[in-house]
């Protein structure tokens, strides 16, 4: 982490360091000269002017040096206190240093200033003394009330150890050296001066606070033992034996300082097992697996965290996006891995605190005047948490490390944070890892389940399919009923190959049927046997009147394209049909396009019947050119009329008389050769439509009692003379002639 300078311009600082440092030149000077009066003036005046460059510099520590936006908002409450506190600390400092100079300016005025010229060393002893306590005292009054500004408090500390130095060098010189009591206590305040602006005005906070709890483990520790060696070394009577113990000491200030880094546990909170851990646990994460390296980093921000002992105790916790899920360990170090969501709100608020740490006690200092924090302090607060430690690389967030207070009521130091950063940075690589890792098997799973899905539909499709197969073969079975019994003339047979022969090449087919004779019979038995048979077979009538609606034909839901699509689509006096209908088909099959504009190519057979020829037709402009070049290269497939097939005649009553029987009376009905030699004479100029009527006549005229179930000769000369009586009658009164074709 860099530490940018502060924000007041530079030469300040340079220009007070500079300053001090002559003031101390200036005192060390004078204090080895005769004391005029005039010299005591100078050096108080110069003694206090090094008081009030140090008290700026104790107020010139700058509140955040870009560490902590968080806690300088958070010290806005408390502007007032610093205020008042800056103004009591030059006040004292004023007094302490002006009060010697008023006496030694009486001194030089006054005739009689001897009393105050003897006065004068003692008050400017007392008063360096007093500033630089002041100092110290405001040094760690700054440090109280700024505690949460990570950039302050080592600076602040730094400070007041500088004043406690600068009282011990004056105690120091005048126990030594010949210098008074006042010229030694000033050169201690201008050393402190020196020392005080310096500490202000550090660049890095974080290696000023390493190296004075440093100096402080040897100042506690090792500082005595010197001191006592020094003594016991510097006596003038000391014999041999003293000597020796000198040199124990001193041998024991160096044991100290070897183990300083042990020692300086006990200036750490929780004796620096949090520091420790986050520190030790960035190399396991380069040891072993990812997994594994989670669960032991995991496992031993836990046991630093002081709540091992206890099975429900909050855990560490490791956030990683894409997706989002928590990693969290049991008493036992098991890895537990789970979703779960976090505050959109903590990657803004992290992304500009120093190193990426949202602390929880900043939180609750700006809960208050901050009411969009608070569900964040709260969520963090439910988690036990200590601080939080965004995971980013280049800014990307990648995660979050959560670490648990639990009985801890320290603040962090700034090493904690430090490595807690450190940690972080190390976590980048691992978390995009397992994120990847993450994706790719909610991909997997996503993808299985997709694929299962559409298995499922499938199969129900499928089964719908099949369902609609048999429901098309069901109703072409229905239409070609009263063609599956009857073809064994040669006429007939050779007419039904012709129809099959076409719908097996799926060509255009084209059937004439004269009047009487019904082509859809034909067409749909040829269509079950063809390569659409499990396609849908569509009639369309175009004598119908619903068949003549052209937005009918371009509605993509009930067009006849439509409901043919891949069947076989029957234009049943194709000629009837309007023009403009004609040449929306013609073009439709010509473009293979449906009239609605749909990008899937139409795929539908076609069939035309007729009562002539398309030719004839198109001679006589009932069907359009577009239209007849569509059938123009197609055979034309005549099919007899029913007098024609005198083979069938036999197997065609019959049939019908038994399905007419048990629709009617509910068991089949017979003819004998009497009566069925009577039908052969029939002409049937009607056609089928006329051996219908005959049929339906004959069944209704059977007597139970005198015929049972068996037509006779009687009944078909009854049911033909009542036939003959209701045939229309032509405009010359004479009842129409039956035409054969």
């Amino acid at each position: 982490m860099k530490f940018p300078r502060t924000g007041r311009d530079p030469r300040i600082a340079k220009g007070a360091l500079w300053t001090a440092g002559n003031l101390a030149i200036t005192l060390a000077t004078l204090g080895f000269v005769a004391r005029p009066a005039l010299a005591a003036l100078l050096r108080e005046i110069t003694s206090l002017g090094a008081g009030l460059f140090a008290i700026r510099a104790l107020f010139s520590i700058d509140a955040d040096f870009g560490l902590a936006p968080l806690a300088t908002e958070a010290r806005a409450a408390r502007g007032l206190r610093l205020r008042s506190l800056e103004r009591y600390a030059l006040a004292a400092v004023a007094a302490a240093w002006g009060s010697p100079a008023v006496v030694d300016a009486l001194a030089v005025f006054r005739s009689n200033g001897s009393s105050y010229a003897n006065m004068a060393p003692l008050a400017a002893a007392t008063g360096g003394t007093i500033a630089l306590v002041s100092m110290g005292a405001s040094s760690l009054l700054v440090a109280r009330v700024r505690r949460l500004e990570l950039g302050v408090t080592p600076r602040a500390l730094a400070c007041a150890a500088a004043s406690g130095g600068g009282i011990l060098v004056g105690v120091a010189l005048a126990l030594t050296s010949k210098l008074e009591a006042d010229a030694s206590i000033a050169l201690g305040a201008a050393s402190s001066a020196v020392a005080f602006v310096a500490f202000a005005h550090a660049k890095n906070p974080r290696t000023l606070a390493r190296r004075g709890r440093r100096a402080l483990v040897l100042a506690t520790f090792g500082g005595p033992l010197v001191v006592i060696a020094f003594l016991i070394a510097s006596s003038s009577r000391a014999s041999g034996s003293g000597l020796v113990l000198g040199l124990v000491f001193g041998f024991g200030a160096l044991v100290v300082g070897a183990f300083s880094n042990k020692l300086e546990e006990h200036f750490l909170p929780l004796k620096g097992a949090l520091l420790h851990a986050l520190e030790g646990s960035r190399h396991a994460l380069q040891s072993c697996d990812s997994g594994a390296a989670i669960a032991h980093v995991l496992a031993r921000l836990r046991d630093a965290s002081g709540t091992a002992a206890h099975a429900d105790a909050a855990s560490p916790e490791l956030w990683m996006l894409h997706p989002t899920r928590v990693c969290t360990v049991d008493a036992a170090g098991y890895l537990h891995e789970r979703a779960a969501e976090l505050p959109a709100l903590l990657f803004d608020i992290a992304k500009n605190e120093p190193d990426f740490t949202v602390r929880v006690d900043v939180l609750r200092a700006l809960e208050v005047r901050r009411s969009d924090l608070r569900p964040l302090c709260r969520w963090l607060e439910s988690r036990d948490g200590l601080f939080a430690t965004l995971i980013a690389e280049d800014g990307e967030p990648d995660g979050l490390l959560i670490v648990p207070a639990a009985a801890r009521r320290e603040p962090l130091i700034i090493e904690e944070i430090h490595c807690a950063k450190v940690l972080a940075d190390a976590f980048v690589s691992v978390c995009q890892t397992r994120s990847a890792h993450a994706r790719h098997l909610t991909r997997e799973r996503e993808l299985a389940n997709h694929i299962e899905a559409l298995q499922d539909q499938i199969a129900r499709l499928n089964h719908i399919a099949t369902l609609d197969a048999g429901r098309h073969k069901l109703a072409t079975v229905r239409l070609a009923r009263p063609a599956t019994a009857g073809i064994y003339s040669p006429s007939s047979r050779m007419a039904y190959d012709a129809v099959e022969r076409r719908l097996e090449r799926d060509a255009p087919l084209v059937v004439v049927a004269h009047a009487g004779v019904d082509p859809v019979p034909y067409i749909a038995r040829a269509h079950l046997t063809g390569p659409r048979k499990e396609a849908p077979l569509v009639i369309v009538d175009g004598t119908s009147s619903q068949e003549h609606d052209l937005a009918r034909w371009k509605n993509a839901s009930t067009s006849p394209f439509a409901l043919a699509r891949q069947g076989l689509l029957v234009l049943v006096d194709g000629g009837a049909l309007p023009c403009d209908i004609q040449l929306l088909v013609a073009r439709a099959l010509m473009e293979r396009r449906p009239p609605w504009g749909c990008a899937i190519p139409l795929d539908v057979g076609i069939a035309f019947t007729a009562t002539a020829a398309p030719s004839d037709l198109a001679e006589q402009g009932r069907l359009a050119p577009e239209l007849f070049a569509r059938f123009e290269e197609a055979p034309v497939i005549v099919l007899p009329s029913l007098h024609e097939r005198h083979e069938d005649l036999y197997s065609i009553v019959a049939d019908r008389l038994a399905r007419e029987g048990l629709r009617v009376r509910g068991r089949p009905v017979g003819i004998d050769d009497a009566a069925f030699a009577r039908l052969v004479e029939h002409s049937f100029d009607g056609g089928d439509a006329e051996l219908a009527a005959i049929v339906t006549r004959l069944v209704a005229e059977l007597d139970e009692e005198h015929n049972g179930d068996v037509v006779r000769a009687a009944h078909v000369d009854a049911a033909a003379d009542i036939l003959r009586s209701t045939q229309p009658i032509s405009k010359s009164g004479r009842k129409r002639k039956h035409v054969q074709h």
